[in-house]
């Protein structure tokens, strides 16, 4: 798939980020950990570069007009990574309700990575708008808090809270009237394609895919690895 984003005119004022898989990422070692067998030893770092076959499966899911059920979307992503990890297809059930169930217990995307804290400092302190736009369960905020994030964000919309998910472009709209920013003026770093940068574009604003492997490979956007190169100096 080919695609291309629109240009940025105008003066940068907003920065808005997705939170799972951009701000904070799954706690691949203890995944690793959990779903590992005697016979099986899981790598986390390798569980983390089968995540992106997941990601090519969401994304071919919601392009190519199979359904629009997220739900069925994610059943497919959560298939083809356990399947690119190596684990059998008789375990998928099972690993699938387990890992609900800790993330039901304590929210699985908890790892922010090194520079993450110090990048946001520094575009608050440069004059930029920060917002969260993130497909949640509710817990985005109190998630956000816990890890040291929520004192750089003017705003944290939460699909559950405003009962609107991504890409549907008037979540990011709630965002930039909360920020009082035009669409021209924001730009949005998310992990997924199909979710991320359509509904980001949908609603005017340009946007940069998180890749921080350099293995999202099936989609042809601009692309970034860590949160603090969403806006470069000129």
């Amino acid at each position: 798939m080919k695609t291309a984003d629109h240009a940025v005119t105008g003066k940068v004022r907003a920065l808005l980020y997705d939170f799972g898989g951009t701000l904070a990422f799954l706690d691949f070692e203890c995944l690793a950990k959990e779903f590992s067998r005697p016979d099986r030893v899981l790598d986390p770092l390798k569980l983390e570069h089968a995540e992106y076959a997941g990601r090519a499966a969401l994304d071919h899911h919601l392009m190519s007009g199979k359904s629009r059920d997220p739900n069925a979307a994610y059943e497919d992503f959560f298939r083809a990574w356990m399947d690119a990890a190596g684990i059998e297809q008789h375990e998928f059930a099972d690993i699938s309700t387990r890992f609900r169930a800790m993330h039901t217990e304590a929210c699985m995307w908890r790892i922010v990575r090194a520079g993450t804290h110090d990048a946001l400092a520094r575009l608050k302190e440069s004059g930029f708008k920060l917002a969260i736009v993130s497909n949640a369960d509710g817990r985005v905020a109190s998630d956000a808090r816990r890890l040291g994030l929520a004192e750089f964000f003017d705003v944290i919309i939460d699909s559950s809270v405003v009962g609107i998910e991504k890409p549907d472009p008037r979540i990011f709209r709630l965002a930039l009237d909360a920020l009082e920013v035009p669409p021209e003026e924001a730009l949005y770093a998310g992990d997924i394609y199909s979710i991320d940068m359509l509904g980001a574009r949908a609603a005017g604003i340009a946007g940069k895919l998180i890749d921080q492997h350099a293995r999202y490979d099936w989609i042809e956007h601009p692309k970034i690895r860590h949160v603090g190169e969403l806006h470069r100096p000129e």
